[in-house]
């Protein structure tokens, strides 16, 4: 685990669209990258988020949320809201509307700052 990034500074605010119970899952304990949606095969492996303003290429984080929650129920949908240090998300790959966080680009360093970082659960109308 890389401990140069920087926990002060200037942030970028970030949406994770998921339901209202993953998303306080993810306060709690930060992102799981074990994490398997329930019936999948596969595990999550890394964290996926796009900036509050956009672009958002794949859909707002809304809409995505809307969509889990209609797959899962787990509360109804929601946005995790995270504020993450530029050095953090400088070392995530960047995918212009998607910012993402793997083993090895920031995901390491996102985990470690997580209590520290400011977060909150945004309740999404269905």
């Amino acid at each position: 685990m890389s401990t140069g990034a920087s926990i002060v500074g200037p942030s970028i605010r970030l949406h994770h669209g998921t339901t209202r119970q993953r998303a306080d899952a993810i306060v709690k304990n930060g992102p799981d990258p074990n994490y398997r949606e329930p019936g999948a095969a596969y595990r999550a492996n890394m964290f996926a988020t796009a900036r509050a303003i956009g672009p958002f290429q794949h859909g707002a984080p809304e809409d995505y949320a809307r969509k889990k929650a209609k797959l899962f129920g787990e509360g109804g949908p929601a946005i995790l809201e995270v504020e993450v240090p530029i050095g953090i998300v400088s070392l995530a790959l960047d995918l212009v509307a998607e910012i993402e966080f793997w083993p090895g680009a920031g995901l390491d360093e996102l985990l470690a700052a997580w209590q520290g970082l400011s977060k909150r659960v945004i309740d999404v109308q269905p």
